[in-house]
């Protein structure tokens, strides 16, 4: 699990750490790591507030599992059979959705920067991932 806060287009946080939980698919890894970015996003407009630097529009979160970004902003799918670990996590991001804290965007995997910590890249990833992480490119820009 991996994920990179962006201030201004320069990283602000980051994580990258193995699962607490067993998922056992693609998008229940990839929603756990959404949720844990969500709480780091919620304490970071937390402390911009703080600082006297409100947030007045919704914090983008880019997500490359279309699976992950449907559960996330279906609201009826909050109610699922999937298990106590999975709810609690889309029923919390789909609460900060409809309070307008975050939007979860679709990201192309070839744009997904935080790959750079989970999986062996190719050069040309490799060298734009890190181009993006010292602020030289937009998140999300190929």
């Amino acid at each position: 699990m991996a994920y990179y806060l962006f201030v201004n287009n320069a990283t602000f946080s980051w994580r990258a750490t193995l699962s607490q939980i067993v998922a056992l698919s693609t998008t229940e890894a990839e929603l756990m790591a959404l949720a844990s970015c969500c709480c780091d996003i919620v304490w970071a407009r937390e402390l911009a507030l703080q600082l006297g630097f409100p947030q007045l529009k919704s914090t983008d979160v880019y997500e490359d599992n279309t699976g992950c970004i449907a559960l996330a902003n279906h609201m009826h799918l909050c109610h699922g059979s999937r298990g106590k670990h999975i709810t609690m996590r889309v029923c919390f991001m789909q609460k900060l959705i409809q309070n307008g804290l975050i939007n979860v965007k679709q990201c192309p995997t070839v744009a997904q920067t935080a790959d750079i910590r989970t999986k062996a890249l190719p050069c040309v990833l490799f060298e734009n991932f890190t181009d993006q992480l010292f602020g030289d490119k937009h998140v999300g820009e190929t």
